[in-house]
């Protein structure tokens, strides 16, 4: 057995097509079937039931592939191990954060990350989490911290920190003038992200659940475009206080948590074919370090 071997197969497992996993591989399909046929002989059992619809996993096959993750990510560290150097920080790093993350936590160690490490070619994307999911698993990332963590074997998800949600509003409005039960909450005019962003079946759930009456619902996937439009009108919202506390230092909103209160998690989702590089693991660090920072702050100022 070889890495041909288990790349193959972790490709038709994935792809749930021998046909698939050789475009994957840029490989003609006689030759991938060969090398699975091969790797099921010498491993005395089949590792793939073949229908006509495409390749399903057997039980032996759900085994071997969860050992072929733990193998492709210490090859993949093993290569960025050497490339890199072994004590250099360095090479490009493609991330992709929430905009929870992205506006409220990384200008926090961004500067000094990268003045710390120059050789470090770093991009990062901000979206919700269902794009930045499907980037990490197409490779478009190398890894991402999301609000809604996946169900996905093809991904390693390890929860990085808690973020209260709090209700926002403009520095007169609801979030300013009112307390207790958000359920005694006259009915509200509120901005939500829309149906494609998996925090919204969160917030649906949690007014439904404490009774707020809602008069009218504007669906805006901007956190932007949500903060605009509060700072300018009556509307609230239900958000991380994370990503608005220099609005509240500008007196431009105004944060009440909710009550009964509400938490978000943040999640560092990866590939499990791929280990984070020396300046990832770095980064998630740093990352890891403001999100406490963020928890003091907010003790601080009894939020």
């Amino acid at each position: 057995m070889d890495l041909r071997h288990i790349t193959a197969f972790v490709a038709a497992y994935e792809e749930g097509s021998i046909n698939r996993a050789a475009q994957r591989l840029n490989l003609a399909q006689p030759s991938v079937s060969g090398i699975l046929r091969d790797l099921e002989a010498e491993m005395g059992t089949a590792l793939l039931e073949r229908l006509a619809r495409g390749a399903h996993p057997t039980a032996a096959g759900e085994t071997f592939y969860r050992h072929c993750l733990k193998v492709l990510a210490e090859v993949d560290a093993a290569r960025k191990s050497v490339m890199a150097g072994a004590d250099r920080v360095a090479g490009p790093v493609n991330i992709g954060l929430a905009p929870t993350v992205a506006k409220g936590l990384m200008p926090r160690f961004i500067a000094t990350y990268l003045a710390d490490f120059p050789d470090v070619q770093l991009r990062i994307t901000e979206a919700f989490s269902g794009p930045l999911t499907e980037w990490t698993l197409s490779g478009d990332v190398d890894f991402a911290v999301v609000a809604v963590p996946p169900v996905d074997r093809r991904l390693v998800t390890r929860r990085l920190s808690p973020d209260p949600i709090f209700l926002i509003s403009a520095p007169g409005g609801l979030a300013a003038r009112t307390s207790g039960p958000l359920s005694g909450l006259p009915p509200v005019k509120i901005a939500l992200p829309s149906q494609n962003n998996g925090l919204r079946t969160m917030l649906d759930r949690y007014i439904h659940s404490v009774g707020m009456t809602v008069e009218r619902l504007v669906e805006i996937d901007s956190l932007h475009g949500i903060l605009e439009l509060l700072k300018r009108s009556d509307w609230v919202t239900l958000l991380s206080l994370t990503s608005i506390l220099k609005e509240l230092d500008r007196s431009e909103l105004a944060a009440r948590r909710t009550d009964p209160p509400l938490d978000l998690e943040f999640y560092l989702v990866h590939p499990a074919r791929r280990s984070l590089s020396a300046a990832a693991r770095i980064f998630v660090q740093r990352l890891e370090q403001a999100f406490a920072d963020m928890a003091t702050e907010r003790a601080r100022r009894s939020l």
